[in-house]
């Protein structure tokens, strides 16, 4: 009777061994998960990320087709830094498509300098009238920015497709999709 007693012993404690062993790890793994973009968790592999926060208002990532000469677009989004020291990122363009350099039937030119975006931080950053990023083009919009321990920064982009005094009609029936990325970095 003692050594059915003793195997089942063993037994409960090498579960409880493996269960412990699990949750820990879990833990860990959880622990690590702080950083959120939109309200989902992403994991935050080093330390000096692990309060920062990303909020696009909107969805970041853009599908405009259609649009006529005057037609703007305005998207808003902010950086907070709760860590203790200081962080910097970048704003980029990602994953573009788009025929804004294509011709259409018929036309012997395109105009993709008529396309273009803006955008103003509450940090003072600016930049205005950039021609939109290419198919394939992974442009820089705004770089090396610092963000401050427990500070935030709120930035606007706007897009808009010229209004020219002249016929326009070469760049209707354009299409752009891309997104928008907030990168962070020491």
């Amino acid at each position: 009777m003692d050594k059915k007693w003793m195997i089942l012993f063993s037994v409960f404690s090498v579960c409880t061994l493996i269960i412990s062993a699990i949750s820990c790890t879990l833990i860990i793994f959880n622990e690590k998960t702080h950083t959120k973009i939109n309200s989902e968790s992403i994991l935050a592999e080093k330390m000096e990320y692990k309060s920062s926060t990303i909020i696009y208002n909107q969805n970041n990532t853009l599908k405009l087709s259609e649009l006529n000469p005057g037609d703007f677009r305005s998207y808003s989004f902010e950086m907070v830094n709760n860590n203790s020291n200081t962080l910097y990122y970048s704003i980029k363009w990602q994953n573009v498509t788009t025929n804004w350099n294509t011709l259409n039937e018929g036309y012997s030119e395109t105009h993709p300098e008529e396309f273009v975006y803006s955008i103003s931080c509450t940090d003072g950053s600016r930049i205005d009238n950039q021609r939109m990023p290419y198919t394939g083009e992974e442009k820089v919009i705004l770089e090396h920015l610092e963000l401050k321990t427990n500070s935030s920064n709120s930035c606007t982009l706007n897009v808009t497709f010229l209004h020219k005094d002249t016929d326009q009609s070469y760049n209707l029936h354009k299409t752009f999709s891309g997104t928008y990325k907030v990168v962070m970095y020491k």
